[in-house]
């Protein structure tokens, strides 16, 4: 899973290839798409959206009136060979990124969910489970000890195979902004299942709920522990609740609730 994602990135980022870039991006402004571009110019995401739009920047901030737009005519037959035809005021520029620039793509995809499960004592259940799960947003600006918010940043199913787990096909974040492209619960997810019932590694996460116009925020990735307050999964009862709570930043936190779990 990890290499082709590390691949898809570079494909992405040297060839622009002719990805359509849709959902996160569609109600952005303009100036947003170009603002993100000029902090970070190699984002695949935003170098997607620009091309779509046909978008020219210049400081942060996108020209008006100076979209490129580009004709192709193109006609076969069986003694002629394929012609097409181009604007002539099309500039088509190559980007060639350096050794160093790529190495440091590649380390920023492999290092986001890194993590070094030899000091867990990881299950090995004989059958595969699924269960349902949410997580809920805890707040620690009044309390020591958190307060759970009621509404649910996430939502959807958990898979078990052995000790790998994933998130099952439908689950989704409810945190707007980027956390609606749903390949973060796909790809940005590096857990498992220790033998106690605890998830441990790390995953792409959603702090902060991004609203129409505003601008993104990146996930985090925190490291899932053997939290002291969790209830963890009791895999000689798997169809009893549990509770995981994630630590994330000083401010807040999550619990990741896991319930109606079954053999599948």
């Amino acid at each position: 899973m990890k290499l082709k994602r590390i691949l898809l990135t570079v494909l992405l980022a040297i060839g622009f290839i002719g990805t359509t870039f849709a959902g996160p991006y569609d109600d952005w402004p303009d100036d947003s798409i170009c603002g993100w571009l000029e902090q970070k110019p190699t984002h695949a995401g935003y170098l997607g959206e620009a091309k779509k739009r046909s978008l020219t920047c210049e400081g942060g901030k996108a020209l008006k009136g100076l979209a490129k737009t580009t004709t192709t005519n193109i006609s076969t037959s069986t003694t002629k060979s394929k012609t097409s035809t181009a604007n002539s005021n099309i500039t088509i520029y190559e980007v060639v990124f350096s050794p160093a620039v790529l190495k440091e793509l590649l380390n920023r995809v492999i290092s986001k969910t890194d993590y070094d499960f030899s000091k867990h004592k990881l299950t090995n259940n004989v059958k595969d489970i699924q269960c349902r799960f949410t997580i809920k947003r805890v707040v620690y600006d009044n309390s020591e000890l958190g307060v759970p918010e009621y509404w649910d940043i996430a939502l959807g199913t958990i898979n078990v195979k052995g000790s790998e787990v994933e998130f099952g096909e439908g689950s989704y974040w409810q945190m707007g902004g980027l956390s609606t492209d749903k390949s973060y619960l796909r790809d940005e997810v590096n857990i498992k299942l220790t033998e106690d019932g605890h998830f441990v590694g790390k995953m792409a996460y959603f702090t902060h709920t991004i609203k129409q116009g505003e601008v993104p925020r990146e996930p985090l990735y925190p490291t899932l522990t053997k939290h002291k307050r969790s209830k963890p999964i009791n895999l000689k009862s798997i169809g009893d609740s549990a509770e995981l709570w994630i630590d994330v930043e000083d401010w807040a936190g999550g619990i990741m609730r896991i319930s109606g779990c079954k053999y599948l």
